[in-house]
């Protein structure tokens, strides 16, 4: 992931910024996020090596850390009544709790665990507007 001086300068079109839990801004490198998300998602015929699947749990959960401040403040910015908001929200609630799981003790269960890991990685980056950013900022 690229990083960029903090002096006022914008972020290049593939990174945008995040808001951390302590109020500060961190690069979300939205190429390489879109890349992780793809390889834990990858159809397989066999299970990859314990160590691809260490690895990119670890890319995974760096990246819902960093995506997860920013999908707070759009779910909370949301009506607190609609459906929509109460989905958004539970669904919010449980990824402390997946990330807390780990790979488990197995390949078959730590290859699922990545695989749920992305599922939930894709989710944050649609419901953070990072993908609006994004786009904005590219065209």
């Amino acid at each position: 992931m690229k990083g960029h001086e903090v002096g006022g300068s914008w972020p290049p079109d593939n990174e945008v910024l995040a808001l951390t839990t302590e109020g500060g801004r961190q690069p979300v490198d939205i190429d390489g996020l879109k890349t992780v998300i793809s390889k834990a998602l990858a159809e397989r015929s066999a299970l990859p090596p314990y160590a691809d699947l260490c690895e990119l749990h670890g890319a995974l959960l760096q990246h819902i850390q960093a995506l997860m401040p920013l999908a707070t403040k759009q779910i909370d910015g949301m009506w607190r009544g609609s459906v929509e908001w109460y989905q958004r929200r539970s669904k919010l609630d449980t990824i402390p709790h997946e990330m807390a799981q780990g790979l488990g003790a197995g390949l078959q269960s730590a290859a699922w665990r990545v695989k749920t890991l992305g599922y939930t990685c894709r989710w944050l980056l649609e419901v953070s507007g990072l993908l609006n950013s994004a786009e904005a900022g590219g065209s």
